[in-house]
């Protein structure tokens, strides 16, 4: 097994590089943050141990770098004692193991019997159980069939967070395109059916199908974290089961997988183009603030199902939103507490120092290491627990998920397109069919469009759309992005988690 040792004072350690080499290990040494990051980049590690305080780059920007070329690289940091508690706070979400200063050889044997040898041995069965798993498992024939195969996937992804060969990680990511590859002829073929009532339940039905019925037990919250996608759930609910039983049931996004459509629908319990025939005060077609009449659609949809109940409604953008709000909030007495979360952009936006860090936070297992540091501190978690404390069940949902985009195509058209890089809606779109699902006719699908002239086009499995001029120009600006609206079992296939307090 091979180690790299990034420190400044390498000479120090000299007796323990050299006690390593007995035990087997080949060890490489970096005297300064830049050549570790150099030596890293070059040549590939099982392990680097990486000093925090060096002159120059010091450890947290090291880090950072080599966590950007290479999110799944173990990195053990060694820091001083008295400073780990602070070291946990800062980098958990980064550093897979610590050691502090002064440390013994048996100490570094022990970390590398932690994550090498414990990391072998389970990699090795891991990979039998991955083989005979799938090939138990047949193609998905049903809505239901692909939520399971959905399921298992999403499985394997969290296991692969820790463990897994890079070849058996591979394996696994070509797995994965090539079920949405079926997902999406799936979907094209039986969607007009979904509609139609002969399908899972869709973002229009929640509230008539789940949300309601709930009420039978009382008050309740009715929590959407928007873009959340089912892995994140999965990786938020150890926290939240301290508090609450969790039940989880599935419904799937309507198309596009987007805000403006998914979300109106489940407000108004109607297809987008049903609300525009029957409320098309509350329809917008302008870019901005296409949610705005969410409260009203609610409002509508509660006196057609002849609910006498009352509601309140908050919609929370910023961490400050949360942080003022929580007892109030927590402490409604309306028979349903609507609270909309704008989750995924605040899990962002909470990591200091983003902005140089753009490649790393395009990593999906890097994001969702980052969630499970930054959830349990944060002010939505303290708002889950406030509810607990008042024994209020919750509904928990997204409105749509999101994918990492990969692959290129463009889409041909005038002037007035849509700017969305996962559906796009304008006069005389055309787009390659194999990437896209092309609607002539958005009205088959229940969309409204403004003018008879406009077409829809929503990308499939992981593609982007990009324009004729200056391809390569948009090519590498997006690609590797998180985006919604289109046809992927991860933006639209989306857990409903039923939170009844312990």
């Amino acid at each position: 097994m091979k180690i790299l040792w990034i420190d400044d004072e390498i000479e120090l350690l000299k007796p323990f590089i050299y006690l390593l080499n007995q035990e087997g290990y080949e060890v490489k040494t970096a005297t300064s943050g830049e050549d570790g990051i150099r030596i890293a980049s070059q040549e590939v590690f099982d392990l680097i141990f990486l000093d925090e305080i060096m002159p120059g780059v010091d450890g947290l920007e090291v880090l950072k770098r080599i966590k950007l070329d290479n999110p799944q690289q173990l990195v053990v940091m060694v820091t001083k004692s008295e400073e780990e508690a602070l070291m946990k706070q800062a980098y958990s979400g980064w550093v897979d193991d610590y050691i502090t200063k002064p440390f013994s050889f048996n100490q570094i044997l022990s970390v590398l019997n932690r994550i090498l040898k414990r990391r072998q041995l389970i990699e090795e069965k891991l990979a039998e159980e991955y083989a005979s798993q799938f090939n138990i498992l047949g193609q998905p024939a049903d809505h239901n069939e692909w939520i399971e195969y959905y399921r298992n996937l999403v499985t394997w992804d969290l296991r692969f967070l820790e463990y897994g060969s890079k070849e058996l990680k591979e394996i696994h990511d070509e797995r994965k395109q090539s079920a949405n590859a079926g997902f999406s002829k799936y979907i094209v073929s039986e969607y007009k059916n979904f509609i139609r009532g002969k399908g899972p339940i869709l973002s229009h039905n929640l509230c008539n199908l789940v949300l309601f019925p709930a009420l039978k037990e009382g008050p309740l919250f009715f929590i959407i974290f928007d873009s959340m996608r089912f892995d994140q759930y999965l990786k938020l609910q150890p926290y939240l089961r301290d508090y609450f039983e969790i039940q989880t049931q599935y419904y799937y996004s309507i198309l596009p997988s987007a805000t403006p459509y998914s979300r109106n629908s489940i407000f108004a319990g109607l297809l987008p183009l049903e609300i525009l025939q029957k409320y098309p005060q509350f329809w917008l077609f302008e870019e901005k603030g296409q949610n705005r009449f969410e409260r009203e659609l609610f409002a509508e949809l509660l006196k057609r199902n002849g609910l006498k109940v009352n509601f309140n409604f908050f919609k929370l953008a910023t961490i400050e939103d949360i942080e003022k709000n929580i007892q109030r909030i927590a402490s409604d007495r309306s028979d349903i507490t609507v609270v909309i979360i704008n989750f995924f952009d605040l899990l962002l936006h909470s990591i200091p120092g983003r902005g140089d860090m753009k490649g790393l936070l395009d990593d999906e297992r890097v994001l969702l290491n980052l969630l499970s540091y930054w959830f349990p501190i944060s002010p939505i978690f303290e708002l889950f627990k406030s509810i607990a404390e008042r024994k209020k069940q919750i509904i928990l949902t997204s409105d749509h998920g999101f994918i990492h985009v990969r692959r290129p195509t463009i889409v041909y058209g005038g002037r007035d397109i849509s700017p969305n890089l996962r559906y796009k809606y304008g006069p005389a779109l055309r787009a390659d069919e194999k990437a896209a699902l092309v609607l002539n006719n958005p009205g088959e699908l229940f969309l409204p469009v403004e003018d008879p002239s406009v077409r829809f086009v929503i990308a499939r499995e992981d593609y982007y759309f990009i324009y004729p001029t200056k391809p390569s120009e948009y090519e590498r600006e997006y690609k590797y992005t998180f985006q919604h609206g289109g046809i992927s079992m991860e933006e639209m296939i989306l857990p409903v988690g039923c939170l009844r307090p312990r």
